[in-house]
């Protein structure tokens, strides 16, 4: 284990204004994955600012026929399809790297783009990155307890969309209740979305007592992925009164709601943030349930209440509206989870330990 201590020098005065211009690539793998953009935007737009280095947002391609996403609007000057990720100085990523998409020297540093409970998130090999900015212990713990990353070099820098984060512009105009839903993807089959949609008396109901915003994991949207369903997303098109949102960072909207619904969808942890009620809808009951395990892939659900029988979701909002139980154990895994959650300082430290490696390359 190496672990890199967060507390840094400024390499500021002594290294920058001697640093020549480097050569930083965004892998993004795919313009669809906008969770991974939203991840690697603080330190971009940092980047871009400083004007020092050249920036590039890397893809396999670029469909001249599809527009691309509003997110990307002052970025699409920085897309490249040259993906020998040997060609740059510095390659930032918030994607697991393939066998194949491995460059041939250490120049790779690992952004996660959450903190997922998921176990195929943690049995991959870390060890030949650069560095991997972890959010807080509890993803440095998993990872560790797996001897295949036991070398991997981490430091703890907290989560950057924590950050001052920004609050979306008013939704709805009335006095009800906001609540948010976030299913995750359909991979191994852990997302609730199905079961959701598939009770329509349920929807009726919520709707009618609440406003309801959908905020799906970015790769129900994504054609490209194996289990894209589009009968999935035109029917959460067609649901009259939920507004449904595509985009990478949920902070904005989870400032605009009051209870969160979700499932193994690690934006559940970004939710923690705020402190507020959440329940999890079970895609599985009888084989789901919550655990004090942290390498169990429902971990999170001690923040909350477990809704195994959809039709008692509703009583279960209205309950937990009324008396939220959980605010102490959820604070608690925050806390283990993210390394100083509310200091706004999470951006400054990756770009500290980016800058330190940037300077690295001068020696090498």
């Amino acid at each position: 284990m190496r672990c890199l201590s967060p507390q840094i020098a400024s390499v500021e005065d002594a290294n920058k204004r001697n640093m020549p211009s480097k050569r930083i690539a965004y892998y993004l793998r795919s313009c669809g994955n906008l969770h991974y953009f939203a991840s690697l935007k603080p330190y971009l737009d940092y980047f871009q600012k400083d004007s020092i280095h050249k920036n590039f947002l890397v893809v396999h391609n670029v469909d001249p026929k599809s527009e691309l996403s509003q997110e990307y609007s002052d970025y699409k000057h920085l897309f490249t399809t040259d993906c020998n990720l040997d060609a740059y100085d510095l390659v930032l990523t918030p994607t697991f790297l393939r066998d194949h998409e491995q460059p041939d020297r250490n120049n790779v540093v690992q952004i996660f783009h959450g903190m997922s409970d998921k176990p195929f998130t943690y049995e991959r090999d870390f060890n030949n990155y650069l560095l991997c900015l972890c959010a807080g212990q509890r993803q440095v713990d998993r990872f560790l307890y797996d001897t295949l990353n036991r070398d991997m070099r981490w430091v703890k820098i907290g989560y950057p969309k924590f950050d001052r984060p920004a609050t979306a512009p008013e939704i709805f105009r009335n006095n009800k209740k906001t609540l948010i839903y976030c299913p995750t993807w359909r991979k191994g089959g852990i997302s609730s979305i199905d079961l959701f949609l598939n009770n329509s008396d349920l929807l009726d109901q919520t709707l009618k007592a609440y406003n309801l915003i959908v905020k799906p994991h970015p790769n129900i949207f994504n054609r490209d992925r194996k289990f894209y369903d589009e009968g999935i997303v035109n029917r959460l098109r067609q649901v009259p009164g939920i507004k449904l949102f595509r985009s990478g960072n949920v902070m904005p909207l989870f400032a605009r709601s009051d209870l969160y619904v979700g499932d193994i969808s690690a934006s559940g942890y970004e939710w923690l943030y705020f402190n507020r009620p959440m329940i999890f809808l079970n895609p599985d009951p009888g084989v789901l349930r919550p655990s004090s395990d942290f390498k169990s892939t429902t971990y999170l659900w001690q923040c909350g209440d477990v809704c195994n029988d959809i039709g008692q979701l509703k009583g279960m909002i209205d309950k937990n509206l009324r008396n939220d139980r959980h605010r102490d154990i959820r604070e608690t895994i925050l806390r283990y989870s993210v390394f100083n959650p509310r200091d706004n300082s999470a951006t400054k430290r990756g770009i500290q330990q980016i800058e330190l490696l940037l300077c690295s390359r001068n020696q090498v």
